[in-house]
């Protein structure tokens, strides 16, 4: 009842409103027709003709606000999201993690590299975040096991991912979603090639997109050198750095750290590679590598 009174009022003030703007006109003769038209007080009051302006003028109105409410609900529908716009912090999770853990967060989600994860468990991780169709659950480890997985949210991110045999493996043929998560990188960052690995490639630390545990950044040499002597480490000459050991070269220092066993019965080796300006001695680069 409230909404039909709301229209015939509407209904009304528009008749009024066509009334007066007859009664605008120049034409004498339009004017003392309209002065022998007695005007309408009330709905009751109004004529078939006055009714059916009011009614055509109230279906344009109508017709127009629902055309522009249409149009600006589409534009808010296809505004385009600017991907640069994203950003990412460090959660808990990786502020708190070990350094020796293998945990890495790429975005806004927190993996685990170095063997410690299944194919199933990863991609349980990535629904609703990342494309995984490469992923094929229902097949068996190949020789071709490593794919690339992509965020959803941010097109920019392509992760690389390579499956090895887990421990128990004994020859037979290793269902997919068993299949261990040996190297999980990312190669690729808005189409340029990027990462957090160190085992060839030009690869680049993006300090705003990827996270280190214990908030591990890039370092200038002089914190560096704090930083190993913090954690004990003992520098060695050798290449072949045993765990607990560092080396250091013109740009860069190397650490090793002993990762706990995992899904393949081994205990991978963490190695963290800081990279430094040798003129300034400003840190240029991160990497993390676990073999």
């Amino acid at each position: 009842m409230r909404k039909f009174r709301k229209i015939t009022a509407l209904i009304f003030a528009l008749c009024l409103s066509t009334t007066a703007m007859t009664a605008c006109g120049d034409s004498k003769d339009d004017k003392k027709t309209d002065d022998k038209k007695p005007k309408a007080s009330s709905i009751d009051d109004m004529d078939e003709e006055d009714l059916e302006a009011a009614l055509n003028k109230l279906d344009e109105e109508t017709s127009k606000e629902l055309a522009k409410e249409k149009e600006e609900a589409t534009e808010a529908e296809t505004e385009p999201t600017t991907v640069e716009e994203i950003k990412y912090e460090a959660s808990d999770e990786i502020k708190n993690a070990p350094l020796n853990s293998g945990y890495i967060q790429i975005g806004d989600t927190v993996f685990r590299t170095g063997g410690y994860m299944t194919a199933a468990e990863l991609v349980e991780l990535c629904d609703g975040k990342f494309d995984t169709s490469e992923i094929h659950l229902d097949e068996y480890l190949s020789s071709s096991s490593a794919v690339n997985i992509y965020s959803l949210d941010d097109p920019r991110i392509k992760i690389f991912v390579n499956f090895s045999e887990p421990k128990d493996y004994d020859g037979d043929r290793v269902k997919i979603p068993d299949a261990v998560v040996s190297k999980l990188e990312m190669r690729y960052f808005d189409d340029k090639q990027y990462g957090h690995g160190n085992d060839g490639g030009d690869f680049h630390y993006l300090e705003d997109v990827i996270f280190f545990p214990q908030g591990l950044k890039t370092m200038d040499y002089d914190d560096i050198k704090e930083f190993v002597a913090e954690q004990g480490l003992t520098e060695t000459e050798s290449l072949f750095r045993e765990p607990g050991e560092y080396n250091e070269d013109e740009d860069g220092i190397a650490v090793t750290l002993e990762g706990e066993e995992n899904l393949m019965g081994e205990i991978p080796n963490i190695h963290y590679f800081f990279n430094f300006d040798p003129k300034t001695l400003k840190g240029t680069n991160l990497a993390i590598f676990v073999l």
